[in-house]
């Protein structure tokens, strides 16, 4: 074979390797599919907010997190935010269909007097945040959702 073809063989094989990384595709990775989320419940209990999120998606919601906070009452003592992003127990994914919840019990026991405002945001990897706000009474231990 003579140098000239050998060169220009060469000469094609970098230029479509460059024509490639240019216009062919950036990422080549698995497709995440997207879901749905959903805030079914707040509900107030003694010393605690308990909610409820379902994924309503036809997909697995992905590094699942969940937001609560409660702030408010008399002087604005209240002040609960916990914040829950999977662990051992309760994990990071949310199935179809599935519900998780999560309590502010955690983070402590509320007890107070007055309004307050509970907010809950859930969010997931491969879904649309979704956040609810609602307001509530603290009468001691009691937490009351209006």
């Amino acid at each position: 074979m003579n140098k000239n073809r050998l060169k220009l063989r060469i000469f094609g094989l970098i230029a479509g390797l460059m024509l490639l990384m240019t216009f062919g595709p950036i990422c080549i990775g698995e497709e995440t599919t997207e879901t749905e989320l959903e805030i079914d419940e707040i509900v107030g209990h003694i010393g605690a907010v308990v909610v409820a999120v379902t994924n309503v998606g036809d997909a697995v919601a992905e590094d699942i997190t969940i937001a609560i906070s409660v702030e408010g009452g008399i002087l604005g003592k209240i002040d609960i935010y916990h914040e829950c992003g999977g662990c051992s127990q309760c994990g990071t994914t949310l199935d179809p269909g599935a519900i998780k919840t999560e309590s502010t019990l955690e983070e402590g026991f509320i007890i107070g007097f007055g309004q307050v405002e509970i907010t809950v945001t859930a969010s997931a990897s491969n879904a649309d945040e979704v956040t609810k706000t609602l307001n509530g009474l603290v009468i001691g231990p009691f937490i009351i959702i209006t």
